[in-house]
């Protein structure tokens, strides 16, 4: 009868154990520490613990072990093999299969909270043998950790459940940037250009003034293709932000001249690349057969890669002060108080100078600019 008895404490000891190493690893070990530094309650009660790593991994795996060989034990002298083999068998599987996968119940996060000052008094002193040995049998089994990943459609699967997690600290923002930038290099040209029949044309020849202005502002699109004449090869573009209300004169006084072309099957990158090397902010796009079948815009591939133009309304880059005013001024430091002996030192005359107080030789004021050197002299 004590047999049974000390078998049923021994595992529920090995059972509570199972439990208590589930709610250390709820969460990994960075993000309980991000709450603890959060005054998190639960957190701050579980970090000291946990922030001892693989040595209270090693501690709790032998705490369980003993528990449950005790367990075997006691039973197989109480009972035949075969029904000591039908009630472990069981619970072996409850306890290192069911129990760490299921949820932390408020029950083991009590229990948890209650031993860990003992665990954490332990470690303290057991933590340099658990550390090493932990470290010999880490070098020794070359254990590497996979992340489960083997390809971007992976990535991408693990963003979108991160997207569904509700604890989640990362924006949506973030998470489209990131599927979006995953996914950039499978669009083309194609996919993001501006159709032929959306983009406005005019001539070279045509008056600038508030009928043109107004009709660019309604197309939308912040650009227009310039022909020479209305069957002509495009001789430029026209961007709206380069006119303002009183612009006037002939458009190819305002046009941009060069004419650069992408294919429509051109990737993305490409596409990108063909930017950063012409410094151009609109390209045409053509096919196989030189056809013009739309424009591509620096903007829209941005958009493709973000989902959105990062950056508020603002647009007065060429102001300072209209910069300078964007972030608040730092707080100048307080100057140091000058103590009563200094003062006194400082109104003592000077008796060699005949009583009067020497006063400090005054220093040219330093240029802050760096003096450029010319044929003659030195300009500051």
């Amino acid at each position: 009868m004590n047999d049974y008895i000390l078998a049923a404490i021994f595992l529920l000891l090995a059972v509570g154990g199972v439990v208590v190493r589930k709610t250390y690893n709820y969460i990994p070990a960075h993000e309980l520490k991000r709450r603890a530094e959060h005054h998190d309650p639960l957190a701050s009660r579980l970090y000291p613990a946990v922030a001892y790593g693989s040595s209270l991994r090693v501690l709790l795996w032998l705490y369980i072990g003993l528990m449950t060989a005790a367990t075997i034990i006691l039973l197989a002298r109480a009972l035949p093999v075969w029904a000591s083999l039908l009630i472990v068998g069981p619970l072996l599987w409850a306890a290192f299969s069911w129990l760490p996968a299921s949820r932390v119940t408020v029950v083991g996060a009590r229990l948890t909270v209650i031993v860990t000052p003992f665990i954490t008094g332990l470690l303290n002193y057991l933590h340099p043998l658990l550390g090493r040995s932990s470290m010999v049998v880490h070098n020794h089994a070359h254990i590497q950790e996979h992340t489960g990943l083997f390809e971007r459609g992976d990535l991408i699967e693990l963003i979108e459940q991160q997207q569904r997690q509700p604890d989640s600290r990362l924006s949506e923002e973030e998470l489209e940037a990131a599927r979006r930038a995953l996914n950039f290099s499978e669009y083309k040209v194609s996919d993001v250009l501006v159709p032929r029949k959306a983009i406005k044309t005019i001539l070279a020849k045509d008056t600038v003034g508030p009928v043109l202005i107004d009709e660019l502002h309604k197309n939308g699109l912040g650009y227009v293709l310039v022909r020479d004449g209305p069957k002509d090869e495009f001789v430029g573009s026209l961007a709206f932000k380069s006119l303002d209300l009183h612009s006037n004169g002939k458009v190819h006084d305002f046009m941009d001249k060069g004419i650069y072309y992408v294919h429509a099957d051109d990737s993305l990158n490409q596409a990108l690349h063909a930017f950063f090397t012409t410094h151009q902010p609109l390209f045409i796009v053509v096919n196989s057969f030189e056809e013009y079948v739309g424009i591509i815009t620096i903007e829209g591939i941005i958009k493709q890669l973000l989902g959105h133009v990062p950056g508020d309304d603002f647009e007065s880059y060429h102001h300072i002060s209209a910069v300078a005013r964007r972030h608040p001024k730092p707080e100048k430091a307080k100057p140091a108080k000058t103590t009563k002996k200094k003062e006194d030192q400082a109104e003592k005359p000077n008796e060699e100078n005949g009583g009067a107080a020497e006063e400090p030789e005054a220093k040219p004021e330093e240029s802050k600019d760096t003096p450029v050197k010319t044929d003659g002299k030195v300009v500051e």
